[in-house]
């Protein structure tokens, strides 16, 4: 645990986070997993239904429904089934751990992204990070990062920025 990520600004609505050219391409986890047909296909609705178990990694490679430091198998997201950012239910834009505050998050054993339950603040869950791979440098990266593990975020960053993804 100890990894931070960024939260989108206070005004962006989950399903616009990727720009609109690659909203259609298949949404993969670090190993090239395909976890969702496209970006768009994850807001139709019907709470962004996993086909099958998520494979979702931590920075430090680590299958989070597997891994110990997860206990919890919840992904905060703070936004409808459709994608629009949930005022009252994404913890002040995600700048509050206090526990009468709330937020939307969903249970990775559910396989759905977006289910609608709210918990408190002060929990510890999953926080996915989206990259969006641009299809000319998609097989570069691919290439170079078979079985690639990272310790942090930083690491992580640092790596994109040495096969000039950032």
């Amino acid at each position: 645990m100890g990894e931070q990520a960024r939260a989108p600004e206070r005004i962006q609505n989950l399903d616009s986070i990727v720009r609109l050219a690659d909203r259609e391409l298949p949404v993969v986890n670090t190993r090239g997993d395909v976890l969702f047909n496209s970006w768009n296909g994850i807001f139709n609705g019907q709470g962004g239904f996993f086909s099958q178990a998520p494979r979702i990694y931590s920075f430090s490679g680590k299958n989070v429904l597997t891994d110990m430091a997860w206990p919890q198998k919840l992904v905060w997201h703070g936004s409808s089934a459709h994608g629009e950012r949930a005022i009252d239910t994404y913890c002040d834009a995600w700048h509050t751990s206090m526990p009468d505050k709330v937020g939307l998050a969903s249970s990775l054993l559910g396989n759905k992204l977006l289910d609608q339950e709210r918990y408190s603040c002060d929990n510890r869950f999953v926080v996915l990070c989206v990259e969006a791979v641009p299809q000319d440098r998609r097989r570069k990266r691919r290439d170079t990062s078979s079985q690639r593990e990272f310790a942090n975020e930083k690491e992580y960053s640092q790596y994109l920025q040495s096969i000039g993804t950032l």
